[in-house]
């Protein structure tokens, strides 16, 4: 197949999650052997050597902030969701319709729900949307956890992202969501609506043979997503002392890009809690690590960072609105612990029992080579592909048909 690929952001370096689900994937269909044309917004120099690997044509649209915000501000007199608004561009719209109108494609696939109103552009031909997460999912579940002076924003843009989901899964042939949790938010029933995971990669995850002895707990994450600096900060302030109540001698790291000013400020004075930043690689961290955490209140999607803990046999310890999506049984490759003083309990107890931390460990390496295997998971993108341009095929055959 020759696909048009077309991203918010250019894949490359995959930093983010939507970054990280587009590189695997372009990785995935050039080796089944289909041919991608990518269309990404760019305000960086463009990594050339990266993209033509996967890729055998780029169209990068230069972002413009001004025109962004601008866009942005003129979107909410709308009533459209600002996200949305802030990405919409008519050069990037142009740069759509030059392509498809220059080159035949067997299907468009398109990333995130922001470029959902570029749909006039290519409906021509098959198309699907990739939604990634349910963002008014995340954002729902972040007002409902607690009250703040935002709320009322996050009310309208909730609101509004949710109607824009519900119309592009009307509108697109096919939609994709990253878990059963984030589909069923948005559309329980259509049979073009699937979930399609992230993966994780096996082999530079690779399994850690033997625990290290020294109690470290580890998190991992981004901390320019608010859900992270939100369940790390919460971590800190109410989890982190009743663990302190039972246990002194363990060190807990925070690794990740973009460690805000407060999350370093509330740190500074625990000599067992290391903020260390971005570096180089984490999977040095991982496999210096007793153990995983992940005590996320609030978000969406699948995470990434708990896979990746999980293939490089690290036991996990997360909460529900985390594992629920990823699937993994409780107690047996994961532990979920809701309640703080149980999520406490839990670090204290799995620290001492290292039989109970073998077996997690076993069993979470097994789970993802089973389940979040990208080759398996870029199999069933590319028959979901078929099937769609199949369905559009025999939809229009009908029409014809019946005059």
């Amino acid at each position: 197949m020759r696909i048009l690929f077309i991203t918010p952001r250019i894949p490359f370096p995959p930093r983010k999650g939507d970054q990280l689900r587009a590189y695997h994937q372009l990785k995935g269909l050039s080796e089944l052997g289909h041919e991608i044309h990518l269309i990404s917004y760019s305000d960086q120099p463009v990594p050339a050597k990266e993209i033509s690997s996967f890729c055998s044509k780029f169209f990068p649209v230069n972002f413009k902030k001004m025109s962004a915000v601008k866009n942005m501000l003129v979107g909410m007199a709308a009533n459209n969701p600002l996200q949305v608004s802030y990405y919409l561009s008519e050069e990037f719209r142009k740069t759509i319709k030059e392509a498809v109108q220059t080159c035949h494609y067997d299907i468009v696939h398109t990333q995130l729900v922001r470029t959902s109103p570029y749909f006039n552009e290519l409906k021509a031909l098959p198309n699907v949307i990739d939604f990634v997460d349910s963002i008014s999912l995340n954002l729902t579940r972040r007002k409902a956890f607690k009250k703040s002076i935002i709320n009322p924003f996050l009310t309208y843009e909730a609101k509004a992202i949710q109607r824009l989901e519900k119309k592009a899964v009307q509108d697109f042939d096919g939609s994709i969501f990253i878990s059963n949790v984030d589909k069923n938010n948005v559309e329980r029933r259509s049979t073009t609506v699937t979930s399609i995971s992230n993966g994780v990669d096996l082999n530079y995850f690779h399994y850690q043979h033997q625990l290290p002895k020294n109690r470290n707990l580890i998190f991992v994450g981004n901390m320019s997503y608010e859900p992270n600096r939100h369940g790390v900060h919460h971590f800190i302030e109410h989890i982190y002392p009743l663990i302190k109540q039972k246990i002194t001698d363990f060190t807990f790291y925070i690794v990740g890009r973009e460690p805000t000013k407060e999350l370093i400020h509330l740190c500074k004075d625990k000599k067992d809690i290391i903020v260390t930043g971005e570096v180089d690689d984490i999977r040095e961290y991982l496999h210096q690590s007793k153990l995983f955490v992940c005590p996320l209140k609030t978000g969406a999607g699948v995470q990434n960072k708990v896979l990746e803990a999980m293939s490089a046999g690290v036991p996990v310890l997360t909460t529900s609105i985390v594992n629920d999506p990823i699937g993994a049984v409780n107690s047996k490759s994961v532990f979920v612990r809701d309640n703080d003083q149980a999520f406490a309990d839990a670090v204290v107890n799995l620290l001492a029992d290292t039989d109970k931390l073998e077996e997690l460990r076993i069993n979470a390496r097994a789970f993802v080579e089973e389940n979040y295997h990208w080759d398996s998971l870029n199999k069933k993108l590319e028959q979901f592909y078929l099937d769609t341009i199949s369905r559009r095929n025999s939809e229009f055959d009908k029409r014809v048909i019946n005059g």
